[in-house]
């Protein structure tokens, strides 16, 4: 029996040297590639790639290729042959021409936890009319009163929380409180139940295995992370089934009802796009306003400034009267701060596309079947684009043209469709925040890119409350 060990080792070995080959084989490229490195046969580069790193910061992997191989060079990256391009001009014209040059592309892996009818996946009409349910209820909904009234008590029920606190986490903090926002906003699910609170331990576990290593073995995150997402599904099943039978009763007036009365989407579709817009308003919003904390922290001449707007507003205003509409169209140095926020956190690093045809670009070539990364980072710390890229400035956006040259919401047909809806209710937060507390951050507390951004240590605050100015809201 022993003696049959070494040939089926030596066969063993045979076999994964000739797949090794065909592996190179396979990666025959065309002369006119561009430069760069395939690295590892089957891993390629995708470890260096995703190291993590400041998520204020391009991060050593793409410093040192940009240097050696220009800002648009080939890779081998999540399994596939790939253009990894820090080039402004050529990353716009990757999201510009979705379905004609260019097609999402995300990793097989990320299917399982997203489900195929998420706004990441699709494609083509199917993303068009999901992406327009959403865009639709999010319109509606940014200068609603009663969602301003909702966005303004929950902020100021979180700060009242914090009154006898010296130490809060604030990131776990702030997903609790945009989660809690968007089930009530999006099913009418109130925080203080038990659901709310089940969903939210489900979407932890569910955002651990998002970009964890794609392993399905019992335990592992991904695997949790493919549970959790059914469970969350199946949560929202039930909430349809419930709906349906309640169809004659009183009309709660959530984005569900607004799906259901109004659209003809399957039960499959209907609870994948209510967990993106979930996924969006949680997760998304959460890390910006955390960002924003953290970087007000770092500069008290901005916070400063921030103070100044939101005491001009809180002047116009009777002692406990809420924000309004109004309110948040004067709040411009906001807005700013939020912008600058993302231009420098970077929430998304870049996104997955394929090449449909041979494509060429400013003398860059990109093959067709190749996939292409359009790293936003990259753009954001770009010296010929910005001044001083690195410091946190957002008196820069006073100049118009800086918009154009930066992308934190994305850009195309899949530019992100909740940002003015979450511009919102950051501003509303902000309001409070700096008008009622004051706050130190952790020296070796920040934020990493892993690619996904996580605080060292949950961005721990030393907060001390101030003399209140915003005034008082009975909630």
């Amino acid at each position: 029996m022993f003696g049959f060990f070494p040939l089926i080792l030596s066969a063993f070995l045979l076999g994964l040297g000739f797949y090794l080959l065909l592996q190179v084989l396979a990666r025959k490229e065309p002369a006119n590639l561009l430069r760069g490195s395939m690295g590892w046969p089957l891993f390629g580069e995708t470890l260096g790639f995703l190291k993590p790193h400041r998520s204020n910061s391009m991060g050593s992997f793409l410093q040192e290729h940009c240097s050696r191989y220009g800002r648009v060079f080939k890779s081998h990256l999540f399994g596939s042959p790939t253009i990894v391009s820090c080039d402004h001009e050529l990353n716009m014209v990757v999201l510009q021409n979705e379905e004609k040059l260019f097609q999402v592309s995300y990793p097989k892996a990320m299917h399982g936890i997203l489900g195929k009818f998420s706004l990441l996946i699709v494609s083509g009409d199917v993303h068009k009319k999901l992406r327009n349910i959403g865009v639709s209820f999010i319109t509606s909904s940014k200068s609603n009163p009663e969602f301003l009234d909702c966005v303004e008590k929950m902020t100021i029920s979180m700060m009242n929380s914090w009154k006898n606190c010296k130490e809060i986490g604030f990131y776990k903090e702030v997903k609790k409180f945009t989660l809690n926002l968007m089930v009530k906003h999006l099913l009418s699910i109130e925080a203080e139940e038990p659901l709310a609170f089940k969903i939210l331990e489900d979407f932890l576990t569910y955002m651990k295995g998002f970009v964890s290593l794609p392993v399905y073995l019992p335990g592992t995150p991904y695997a949790s992370a493919v549970k959790a997402r059914a469970r969350i599904s199946a949560t929202v099943m039930e909430i349809i089934k419930e709906r349906r039978k309640e169809k004659l009763g009183p009309v709660k007036g959530d984005f569900l009802d607004a799906i259901l009365s109004k659209e003809n989407l399957s039960d499959e579709k209907t609870v994948s796009i209510v967990l993106d817009m979930l996924l969006a308003g949680y997760e998304t919003t959460a890390t910006l306003m955390a960002l924003i904390v953290y970087f007000l922290s770092l500069y008290p001449n901005v916070l400063e400034h921030l103070k100044q707007e939101h005491n001009a507003i809180r002047k116009t205003k009777e002692n406990g009267e809420p924000l309004n509409w109004e309110d948040y169209q004067k709040m411009e140095f906001t807005c700013n701060v939020i912008y600058e926020s993302m231009r420098c956190g970077n929430v998304v690093k870049f996104v997955h596309r394929v090449a449909l045809q041979d494509v060429k670009f400013k003398g860059y070539f990109i093959p067709s079947g190749w996939k292409i990364l359009p790293v936003l980072t990259a753009v954001h710390f770009d010296p010929s684009l910005h001044e001083n890229p690195m410091e946190f400035n957002p008196w820069r956006w006073t100049d118009k043209a800086t918009s154009k040259k930066v992308m934190p919401f994305g850009g195309g047909p899949r530019l992100c469709p909740g940002a003015d809806l979450a511009k919102v209710e950051i501003a509303f937060f902000l309001h409070h925040l700096v008008l009622n507390y004051r706050w130190k951050t952790m020296a070796d507390d920040f934020p990493l890119a892993y690619p996904y951004v996580e605080f060292r240590r949950g961005l721990l605050l030393e907060i001390e409350p101030v003399q209140a100015k915003a005034g008082k809201i009975e909630t």
